[in-house]
């Protein structure tokens, strides 16, 4: 891998060096990889170590694009014509972070908003988010405007292995 950090790969094992060696520990740690979506291949292998009683894991990847860039442009008899704009990357610089951005106008309305993600907050199994926003309509043939802006912040923690609870302000 040339973008992706060796640690975002290393959390996914719940084994350590030292510990026992473990086939189907190893085995869920290789789901893991493949579906944090980094990865157009990812292949897991053991081998014997220096001595009998040492194994070495080796983990290949094949490093795929994460990001995205989206443009629209419409028209609407009602709101006129519109254009948005949206950016997104899931393995920002390479710390399985993620980085989202949105611009979106209308002839009456205007929004933006970004988001941030850290998947491994405090080195530890939390997901901390970050989000602002703002919005703006003027609509001609209504009675009052509308101005709205905000901030929102959560964590995020396992509470099975298959399910995650998330808490926001």
């Amino acid at each position: 891998n040339a973008t992706t950090l060796d640690r975002v790969i290393r959390r996914q094992f719940d084994t350590v060096e030292g510990d026992p060696f473990d086939p189907r520990a190893i085995r869920q740690a290789s789901e893991r990889i493949e579906a944090l979506g980094f990865f157009s291949a990812t292949q897991v292998e053991a081998r014997e170590g220096t001595s009998p009683d040492r194994v070495i894991v080796d983990v290949d990847v094949d490093e795929q694009p994460t990001g995205s860039l989206g443009f629209s442009f419409g028209y609407s008899s009602d709101d006129g014509t519109g254009l948005a704009v949206n950016f997104s990357e899931n393995n920002f610089l390479g710390r399985g972070q993620a980085l989202r951005f949105g611009f979106d106008t209308t002839g009456d309305s205007q929004s933006v908003s970004a988001s941030f993600v850290e998947p491994a907050f405090m080195a530890r199994d939390l997901a901390l988010s970050v989000s602002v926003f703002t919005s703006s309509s003027d609509d001609d043939g209504a009675t009052y405007d509308t101005e709205s802006t905000g901030f929102r912040t959560g964590l995020g923690f396992p509470v099975s292995e298959n399910g995650r609870l998330s808490l926001f302000y």
